[in-house]
Order: structure tokens, then sequence, then C-alpha cells
């Protein structure tokens, strides 16, 4: 599984590690803030796109949001700092673009909104695995 921060691709993944990490940097649980988001984009995805950015932002501020990704990221790649991931979400800026390639650099709301679904299918290919 793969994201894009400003064109640049990170492995993500699952783990109780991830999960330990985000609880030990933010206080809050991964599972919830993802459910959090993903509810949230569900509730909004039919509204104008600013609407929809605007309630997503409400939903996760950027602080807690790059802890979600670097917890992610570096389940699959230690080397991979707070800093860059932060770098990265800054440079998408805050709102959708309409390009080719648009895909590669969306604002952290709708990377996130991605990450919930890519870990969704993840989580349910490990059970019907089981």
């Amino acid at each position: 599984m793969q994201i894009y921060l400003c064109y640049k691709s990170y492995p993500i993944k699952m783990s109780l590690q991830a999960m330990k990490q985000f609880k030990t940097a933010t206080g809050k649980d991964l599972w919830y803030v993802l459910i959090h988001v993903f509810e949230t984009y569900l509730k909004n995805a039919d509204k104008p796109v600013l609407t929809l950015l605007r309630e997503l932002y409400a939903c996760i501020d950027f602080d807690t949001a790059s802890h979600v990704l670097h917890a992610l990221i570096q389940a699959e790649d230690k080397s991979i700092e707070l800093d860059q991931v932060q770098d990265g979400m800054y440079r998408v800026g805050w709102r959708p673009v309409e390009e080719e390639d648009s895909d590669k650099r969306q604002p952290y709301p709708l990377v996130l909104v991605q990450a919930a679904q890519l870990i969704d299918g993840q989580l349910t290919e490990v059970i019907k695995k089981k």
C-alpha cells in the first residue's frame, strides 16, 4: 500500500507498532481517528469540495494528521522522519488541484481518507486469510 505526499510515494501499513507509536505521540487511538476521518468524509462526500475539506480539517488537525501518517509510514520505512511527512503535507496546500497527477498532491485530509480506505482493505484481507 502506498500514499503520495507532494509527489513522493510512501509505503504505509497498519500495524500494532503503528498504533502504539501514534498513542505515545498523541494520546489518541489510531483506529478511532481513522474511523472518524472516514466517517466525516462519507457524511460530506456529496457536498462541494471546500465544504468537504472544511469538515475534514475540523475533524483532524495538522499535527495529529502528521502523526497518523508518520506512524503508518514508519511501519514500513523507519528512516522517514516526522519533519519529512509534515513538509510534504504543508507543500500540497490546503485545497485539491485539478491537473494531471493531482492524486499525487492532494491535501492531507484526502490522503488520510485514502489511507483509511487502504487500511480497511488490508484488514479485510487479513480476516479473509485467517
